[in-house]
């Protein structure tokens, strides 16, 4: 009887570590995959690189576009708390010359964001708010103001800028418009060459619950 029982404690003992032991081996695994993952996310989204490059640059193939944005419908819905959200904007040069030839590319096409003062967020949080959301990117007090921005990545005629959004956590849900005006500045003689410009919209979500 006593041998039973020993043994029986025994058998005990032994499934408890295994179930212990495979516990842990799932918990490092679930923080590797996650830590990949966000690795992988924040890498993808943090640059952009030569294949997002050439599918940006298929958005060209009309030459009457001199400019656009992705995603392409301009609607961006980003939850509350969350950090390092990015979305693009691109444009030709004016007359089609390749940007860097005269070795400034940085600030031969610049872009500028300009704040609908009338939409739901700017009125309900204030519109100083609503710039801070906007990480990096000097942002513009009118239409009349010539506050801008370099772009960050180019090749040939055409320049992309990758803008980051942080949303404070508890941000009201509200909606958000917001202007954007790309300028060529590569040729000097001629000076600032308005390019485009359009707007997006930026739409506050709850935060998830995970």
């Amino acid at each position: 009887m006593v041998l039973r029982n020993k043994k029986a404690a025994f058998e005990m003992s032994m499934s408890t570590i295994i179930v212990i032991v495979l516990s842990v081996v799932f918990l490092i695994l679930g923080l590797v995959l996650l830590r990949t993952i966000y690795s992988s996310a924040t890498s993808s989204i943090g640059t952009i690189d030569d294949k997002l490059k050439t599918q940006l640059s298929s958005l060209f193939a009309d030459e009457e576009q001199p400019i656009f944005i992705k995603p392409e419908d301009g609607q961006l819905k980003i939850r509350a708390d969350t950090a390092n959200f990015g979305f693009i904007i691109g444009g030709r040069t004016k007359y089609g010359n390749d940007i860097g030839a005269d070795g400034s590319p940085r600030n031969d096409m610049q872009y500028r964001l300009i704040v609908d003062k009338d939409s739901a967020c700017a009125k309900k949080i204030g519109e100083s708010k609503v710039k801070q959301w906007f990480v990096g990117t000097n942002m513009a007090a009118s239409e009349e103001d010539k506050v801008y921005n370099d772009i960050t990545d180019y090749q040939a005629d055409q320049g992309f800028v990758r803008v980051q959004v942080d949303m404070p956590k508890g941000t009201i849900l509200c909606t958000q418009t917001v202007y954007y005006d790309l300028v060529d500045q590569s040729n000097k003689e001629e000076g600032t060459l308005p390019i485009g410009g359009g707007s997006f919209t930026i739409q506050v979500i709850r935060k998830a619950l995970v």
